[in-house]
């Protein structure tokens, strides 16, 4: 497990060079490697390809990667761990001696994004000159997307002044307390150096090398926890590039990102076409097999099984949209206001957000058309009768919408906005 320890002394082999200084002009032969097999023409350039994003994305992928680094990132800020290595995340090489995490608490990203605050994932505590000094850090995989304010000290301040909710997890801090400018951690690989010193063009960095520590992550470590490492290993078998998944970063982010890729064509084509709060259920064993279904007998990259399969894929998104615009709750918002703010008149009340009164009304529908229609599992044969039915089903519902959309403004009027109101 990687860990790195942080404390106050330093051992003869920590006084050695930090793990958070970055050598400029570091390269590998990765970056430069081009294939027509990969979307864009090289590695750098497909982890950065629109199409390809989108897809892995479909998957969950970019999600996945920014949890599991603060995953990684927390374990390595750990001060109560032991390891032979450290990191100095404070303003100066300061290091910490707490750390307080931020990120995995829904509710401080609620009430500050409720106050326009950023959320740093990590408040770092350390002593420098005889003062505590507190700082702000901020799990960053893709160093391009870190901004300077989002672990800026007008951040941290901000923090301290929601109260309790963020002070209850620091000691009792003194009057004196001195707050800073934090940092952003990265690992270590030379996507992240070349990236940092480039100049020009759109994918650089608009922070300094300064406010960026590096941290060394192998890319089993990274990416094996996340599941589909058999489908991974399938497809950079088919590509055969020459370079190891388990031994560069930059090539195991790439065939994750396909694998994720896969996984949302396969959710799109598993998936209800008819959705309510289904949570489906990824078999991975049933993923791989489809991608060796579309590529067996045809000779393609594990890029081009992605594009066939998206194709297969594209036809069940299609029945999917259609049934969700016949699906849509037939309430214009115009004529919804007018009636919520007639019954509040009535009551003698403010009236109540129209969202809620829809949000309410919405799943209240999509519920009732289940029990009437069901999931509607694809792929349907005969889409355009199946189609036309759930027309029918939706129109004989009319007059119950009307009746249920008076309740739930009732109900809605008298009910206060954290408490669950029921619509059976």
């Amino acid at each position: 497990m990687l860990r790195l320890v942080l404390s106050n002394t330093p051992t003869a082999d920590e006084q050695a060079e930090p793990l958070s200084s970055i050598k400029r002009g570091t390269s590998a032969s990765e970056l430069d490697f081009s294939s027509p097999a990969l979307p864009g023409g090289t590695l750098v350039a497909a982890l950065y390809d629109r199409t390809f994003m989108q897809l892995s994305d479909r998957g969950r992928a970019s999600n996945s990667i920014g949890d599991r680094w603060a995953e990684l990132c927390a374990e390595a800020l750990d001060v109560a761990s032991a390891s032979p290595q450290r990191i100095r995340t404070g303003p100066d090489e300061i290091l910490a001696t707490m750390t307080v995490r931020l990120d995995h608490i829904p509710a401080i990203a609620r009430i500050a994004s409720r106050n326009q605050l950023q959320n740093p994932d990590f408040l770092m505590l350390g002593t420098d000159q005889g003062s505590q000094v507190l700082w702000a850090a901020d799990a960053k995989f893709s160093v391009e997307t870190a901004r300077s304010r989002q672990v800026s000290h007008d951040v941290v301040e901000g923090l301290l002044g929601l109260g309790d909710i963020v002070r209850g997890l620091l000691p009792s801090l003194p009057d004196d307390l001195v707050v800073r400018n934090g940092v952003f951690v990265c690992p270590d690989y030379p996507l992240t150096h070349r990236i940092l010193t480039e100049r020009h063009g759109p994918r650089r960095a608009t922070v300094s090398t300064a406010d960026v520590r590096l941290l060394p992550v192998c890319p089993p470590t990274m990416f094996d926890p996340l599941g589909q490492v058999g489908l991974q290993h399938f497809f950079a078998a088919t590509d055969a590039f020459p370079y190891e998944r388990e031994a560069t970063l930059l090539v195991a982010l790439y065939y994750f990102r396909l694998a994720r890729a896969a996984l949302g064509c396969w959710l799109d084509q598993i998936s209800p076409l008819l959705a309510y709060r289904d949570v489906p259920t990824v078999d991975e064993d049933a993923v791989e097999a489809e991608a060796r279904r579309i590529a067996a007998g045809v000779r393609t990259s594990a890029w081009g099984i992605i594009r066939r399969w998206n194709d297969e894929a594209e036809a069940v998104r299609r029945q999917r949209a259609a049934v969700e615009q016949v699906t849509a709750l037939p309430v214009r918002n115009k004529l919804l206001r007018a009636r919520i703010e007639s019954s509040a008149a009535r009551a003698g009340v403010e009236p109540p957000s129209m969202s809620r009164v829809r949000r309410m009304l919405g799943s209240w529908y999509r519920q009732r058309l289940r029990e009437d229609l069901g999931p509607m599992m694809p792929p349907v044969a005969d889409f355009g009768a199946a189609l036309e039915t759930v027309g029918r089903v939706c129109r004989s519902l009319e007059r119950e919408l009307d009746e249920m959309t008076d309740r739930i403004i009732e109900d809605v009027l008298t009910t206060p906005e954290s408490g669950p109101v029921e619509t059976s």
